[in-house]
This record gives structure tokens, C-alpha cells and sequence, in this order.
């Protein structure tokens, strides 16, 4: 029987969103009760966690509902581990509080999230490397330091499809984030003749290519295919009552790009590595090598698609710590699911703004047996 990573890799090789149902369900139910052994037998505190709650037995399970799940919220308050070999620490960035939750990998997991996200984007980006521009300041840390913040693995993840890359944004004299004006020459340059990425942080592109009246967006005409790659920072402009749909009508009255090339990407800290590309106003779509699963905030059991709930995410990436099945606090729901020659599509939209719930989070719904 092969181990768990040699099965991961076996999944990571097909196609990112064209493997048939049954063939998914088969690799993913195999590889999660791998995962369960394996964490129980690789960390003590989840091996406690999951007897002392006599959480059904993984042979037994058949389906991925079944599958015990860990609140986001514990990588805040504790060490899980289930790896002897050196550690790299991702530190949260996305978290308004103060307590960040803390990730644990190892060369292994690392490698395993790499592949999937070179699939991921190398499908999204139609197999062809481009060049990209950042909504950034080029960061100064080294990534073989032992602890990083979210922010930086996630964009450096996403520069690996990137056939050459340009920040935009600098530091000048007085400590202030400004444009760099001859790397801004050579995007007005570029853009006009062959397709490019615009890439960064949510909140980055509004504030200093929407927002910003520095940036003569006149000038800039765009290739046709060119694409406008954002994630992450929503929270950072709730504030400012930015929606999806205001930030989407703003880049194409100031860009006029294509809708389908504009890409919201929906990950977290907790999963690195497993990403969810939402093109334009349509939802964020699940790939092959994770899962989906929507639970009423009161019961936590599954709900009907379409309705609200807090977000199971099922990976197949983690080995150094048992993050493979993650109750996010965020509120979503299944926006569509259709069944495309044998192939279940699957995409979720994030509900911004709790209107239609209770606002509170994970910690005030799960009961204490679900905590570590």
C-alpha cells in the first residue's frame, strides 16, 4: 500500500478540474483516513483530541461528511505538529485580532503545496507564464528564515508562475509606499503588446490603482488577455463599503479587460497551498484535490446548497500538522454545483457581511469537546 504522500502526489497529477466524480470521491476518502492515521500517530494533541471525543473510527467512514473537522481558531492558542523534520512557522497575516494562528511545515507538506499550486494556476493562466507586476513593495525578508507571515508565502506561491516579476510600489525617502515610476513605464510599456498580470492584495489594488488618482489609468491600454489576479484583504475595506461587485464595475470602467479575467482568490493560512479562483462574478471554484462542505451555525450539521453556513475546506496537502479538514469561521454557501461530463463543479461565494446570521464565530458556536 502506498504511503501518504506517494498517494497525494498520485492525486496531485491529475487535472485540477476535470477529474470525474467518482474517481475524486474514491482518492479523497482514501487519502483522508490515511491523513487521520497518520496525524493520530504523528501528534499527540490531535491523538487525544480525536479519542477523547470518540470520533468514528476512519475505516468506518464513507463519506467526507463524516470527517471530524478542526475550528480555524485553535492554531491560535496552540502547537499541532506531526512532523520530526525542520519546521518552517507561517504566521497568520489576515487576522484583525492579536492572536495569529501559527502553521507548521516541513520540506514535505511545502513540496506538496507548491505542486498544487503550480496546477492550480498553471490551469488559470492557460498553461503560458507571463510577466508579472505586484501591488507591492518588494519584501526585503529571506523566505529560508524559520518564520514568515502568511502574506509573504502566499504571494511567494503565486509569483511561481511568473515569468518575470516587477513591483510596483516602493519606499521612498520620508518611509512612505509610492509607485515606482520607471517600473510603472514599463507596465503602460508592456500591457499594450502582450498579456500580463496585475497581481496583489485585495485592499493594495484598491487603494493605489483604483482609488488612487496618481495613476493615469487612461494611458493604460490593456492586451485583451491580460489579467487582474487579487486575494485576500476584503476585511480591510468593509470599512469603506467596497463590494465584490463595486470593485469588479471599477476595473472594467478603468481597465476594460475582460470580466472572466478578473480573479478573486479565496485561501487561507491554515491550508496554504489549496486555493479557490473565483473569475469574475461567479463563485469560487473547488478543485480536485480538496472539498467543500457547508454547516448550519446553530447545529453544524450540513445545510441544502444555497443556504448559509460556516465553511468545511478539505485539503489533501497537510502532513506536518493536521490542518487536511478545517472549519473556517468565514460565512459562505454553495452558489453552484452541476455535473459536466461525469465531472462535479462546485463554487462557493463568501457572504461579506452577517446579515442573515448571528455574527459570531466559530468559538461561540462549536462545542468545547471540539477544542484541543
Amino acid at each position: 500500500m502506498k504511503n501518504i504522500e506517494e498517494q497525494i502526489k498520485d492525486l496531485l497529477k491529475e487535472d485540477p478540474y476535470e477529474l470525474k466524480r467518482s474517481i475524486k470521491k474514491k482518492k479523497l476518502l482514501e487519502i483522508f483516513k490515511l491523513q487521520i492515521h497518520h496525524h493520530i500517530q504523528n501528534c499527540q494533541k490531535y491523538k487525544y483530541w480525536y479519542k477523547e471525543n470518540k470520533f468514528i473510527n476512519p475505516v468506518e467512514i464513507t463519506d467526507l461528511s463524516q470527517i471530524p473537522y478542526i475550528p480555524s481558531s485553535v492554531f491560535k492558542f496552540t502547537e499541532l505538529i506531526s512532523s520530526k523534520s525542520k519546521i518552517k512557522i507561517i504566521r497568520s497575516s489576515g487576522s484583525t485580532s492579536n492572536n495569529k494562528s501559527s502553521i507548521y511545515l516541513d520540506s514535505v507538506t511545502s513540496n506538496l503545496q507548491k505542486i498544487s499550486l503550480s496546477k492550480i494556476l498553471s490551469s488559470t493562466l492557460n498553461k503560458k507564464r507571463k510577466i508579472f507586476f505586484i501591488i507591492d513593495v518588494e519584501p526585503k525578508e529571506n523566505f529560508s528564515q524559520n518564520t514568515i507571515t502568511a502574506r509573504y508565502a502566499g504571494m511567494s506561491g503565486y509569483l511561481m508562475a511568473a515569468k518575470s516579476k516587477n513591483y510596483l510600489l516602493k519606499i521612498n525617502k520620508n518611509n512612505q509606499i509610492v509607485f515606482d515610476n520607471k517600473i510603472v513605464s514599463k507596465l503602460i510599456k508592456k500591457i499594450k503588446n502582450e498579456p500580463i498580470v496585475l497581481i496583489g492584495y485585495t485592499y493594495m489594488l484598491w487603494n493605489y490603482f483604483l482609488e488612487n488618482n496618481y495613476l493615469n489609468t487612461n494611458k493604460i491600454v490593456c492586451h485583451p488577455d491580460s489579467q487582474i489576479i487579487h486575494f485576500g484583504g476584503w476585511k480591510k475595506l468593509q470599512n469603506k463599503s467596497v463590494t465584490k461587485q463595486k470593485f469588479i464595475e471599477k476595473i472594467l470602467k478603468l481597465f476594460k479587460i475582460k470580466l472572466t479575467n478578473i480573479l478573486d482568490i479565496y485561501g487561507f493560512s491554515e491550508q496554504l497551498g489549496s486555493i479557490y479562483v473565483s473569475r469574475g462574478v461567479d463563485g469560487c471554484a473547488i478543485n480536485s484535490y480538496s472539498h467543500i462542505i457547508i454547516r448550519d451555525p446553530q447545529t453544524l450539521n450540513v445545510v441544502k446548497d444555497g443556504q448559509l453556513g460556516f465553511m468545511q475546506f478539505l485539503s489533501i496537502l497537510p502532513t506536518s500538522y493536521p490542518g487536511f479538514s478545517i472549519l473556517n469561521d468565514d460565512i459562505g454557501y454553495i452558489s453552484s454545483r452541476k455535473i459536466v461530463n461525469n465531472v462535479e463543479k462546485i463554487e462557493f461565494k463568501i457572504q461579506s457581511r452577517l446579515d442573515k446570521l448571528e455574527p459570531r464565530g466559530c468559538g461561540d458556536t462549536l462545542p468545547n469537546h471540539y477544542y484541543i
